[in-house]
């Protein structure tokens, strides 16, 4: 069985969610689809936070206590009033200081920014399984990546199912 690294990119994760599909994913259940594929050597969850969110905090503790890795940066707010919480050069540089614990790298994005890093990893005979949406992945990130999974095909096994009230 081939070991994986799965690398999500959170803040991305978020927007699909709540752009594209209209319902929440069960982390966990994403790592468990995967975990019946490969084996997993770690997972990491890029997060940008707000400081003192309890609900954000609630979900960081449920990540790290379901055994994932969660790097954490606090959002910025910038002169014009948004917020930024940019990640990607930190699972650019774990997906690389982390090259030689995995035989692939799972990328939950769908970010172009992605594309010289995917290249650089197949150069070092890594394979990369990009997991996005067709409305968020770019175009150019498919093209490099070995394998893509839409999420949507995946939904019915990890949707979160929402407790009963």
């Amino acid at each position: 069985m081939k070991r994986a690294g799965i690398f999500i990119d959170g803040t991305n994760l978020y927007f699909v969610q709540k752009h594209f599909l209209n319902t929440k994913i069960d982390i966990v259940k994403l790592v468990e689809y995967f975990r019946n594929i490969y084996s997993i050597y770690n997972v990491f969850f890029y997060l940008a936070y707000r400081e003192e969110d309890e609900k954000q905090e609630k979900f960081y503790r449920m990540l790290t206590f379901s055994g994932i890795t969660v790097i954490r940066k606090p959002l910025k707010q910038l002169p014009d009033g948004s917020l930024k919480g940019n990640l990607d050069v930190d699972i650019t540089i774990d997906m690389l200081l982390t090259k030689d614990n995995y035989d692939v790298a799972i990328l939950c994005s769908g970010d172009s920014d992605f594309e010289r890093l995917i290249n650089v990893l197949r150069n070092f005979g890594k394979e990369v399984v990009c997991v996005s949406t067709r409305e968020s992945a770019s175009i150019e990130l498919v093209n490099a990546v070995d394998k893509y999974i839409d999420l949507k095909d995946i939904l019915p096994m990890i949707r979160l199912q929402e407790p009963v009230r």
